[in-house]
């Protein structure tokens, strides 16, 4: 097989953003009522994959820039990307209940959970379990932190063997059989199943996974960039919709999850390495690019704005004046979380940033 020089990926990713803004959408619609056809955990599974391979790719470039990984700078910049919005967006949903405009019952455990990102698993086996209303979606939260204090440490094994494709390979499959086992030996729930790290990580692996091949070249040879294209991207779409249609159990327990890694990949390679091309070009226009920056705190926020709505009875669930009036609060409270919070630890961040 010839050799085949790595596609040579741009400092600042192209269409990963765009790819946020598609997956707060996803979710946004299902939690609101309007979405029928693509179920909001697929949302979910879509910013799982970006980490994966957003990190990854960054990983390989501070390796490849300073000849080290440096894992407490890389713990703290997750810490300063993390908490602020988070423990900024908790403090409100808190305010709202204790005068009254969100639902929900105070409780210490659920809050540390959620705030030092084991809600998941404490949501599971803490039971009951009280939360402020729109803030159950805080599990997903659970999953990225582990991964990211996880994943650095695995990645510095990797990195240096030839076979570490195939070893997060092998990592894929055994987590598709423990997905099996737990399923059919342990009796676990759709949602038990759906909201665990050990049972979901490979969301993010799949995504890290794609890092992998294109740093070394061998996502460009499988994905090749001619008329192979749109059969990989027409394969992709095809597994994508069937994953949506096919309801059975133990099916959306156990191989959607990784049937939908799968397809994620050959699509994010091509969004990425050509995002100029007509299917890709709306991800990077401006105001997607900028929903995206934003899309950390409109998943933080959406569902809390959406039930407080709900539960004032200011609008009914999937009506147009939910949507439009969620949607208008969600957006005003993440530019001004951004202005406010976020933007001002920018300074922090790239001094945490990787040197080179």
């Amino acid at each position: 097989m010839p050799n085949v020089r790595p596609t040579a990926l741009p400092k600042q990713l192209p269409s990963l953003d765009g790819f946020r803004t598609v997956a707060i959408a996803i979710v946004f619609a299902s939690h609101a009522g309007v979405s029928h056809l693509i179920p909001g955990g697929f949302g979910v599974t879509l910013f799982f994959f970006l980490s994966g391979f957003l990190i990854t790719t960054l990983l390989q470039r501070e390796i490849s820039q300073t000849g080290t990984l440096s894992l407490p700078r890389f713990f703290l910049r997750r810490v300063v990307r993390l908490w602020p919005p988070l423990l900024v967006t908790l403090l409100v949903g808190v305010f709202l209940v204790t005068i009254g405009l969100a639902q929900g019952a105070l409780d210490w455990g659920t809050l540390l959970s959620q705030i030092f990102f084991y809600y998941n698993y404490y949501s599971l086996f803490a039971e009951p379990t009280n939360s402020v209303d729109g803030f159950g979606i805080f599990w997903s939260l659970s999953v990225e932190e582990h991964f990211y204090l996880l994943w650095p440490s695995v990645f510095l094994l990797l990195h240096k063997r030839l076979g570490a494709s195939r070893i997060l390979a092998m990592i894929l499959v055994a987590t598709l059989v423990w997905r099996v086992v737990r399923f059919v030996h342990f009796q676990s729930s759709e949602w038990e199943i759906y909201i665990s790290t050990d049972t979901r990580i490979d969301a993010l692996l799949f995504g890290c996974l794609l890092a992998i091949l294109q740093a070394n070249g061998a996502a460009d040879r499988l994905f090749k960039a001619d008329h192979f294209k749109w059969m990989w991207l027409g394969a992709a779409v095809i597994l994508l919709l069937l994953t949506f249609a096919i309801r059975e159990p133990a099916f959306r327990s156990t191989l959607r999850y990784s049937l939908q890694g799968l397809a994620l990949m050959p699509v994010f390679h091509y969004a990425v390495t050509q995002p100029d091309t007509r299917l890709f070009k709306p991800l990077n226009l401006s105001w997607i690019s900028q929903i995206g920056v934003w899309s950390y705190t409109l998943y933080l926020v959406h569902y809390l704005i959406i039930k407080a709505l709900e539960y004032n009875g200011l609008a009914s669930h999937g009506s147009p004046a939910l949507v439009l009036g969620a949607a208008a609060l969600s957006l005003a409270y993440a530019a001004l979380m951004y202005r406010i919070v976020e933007r001002p630890m920018l300074p922090l961040r790239r001094k945490l940033a990787p040197k080179g």
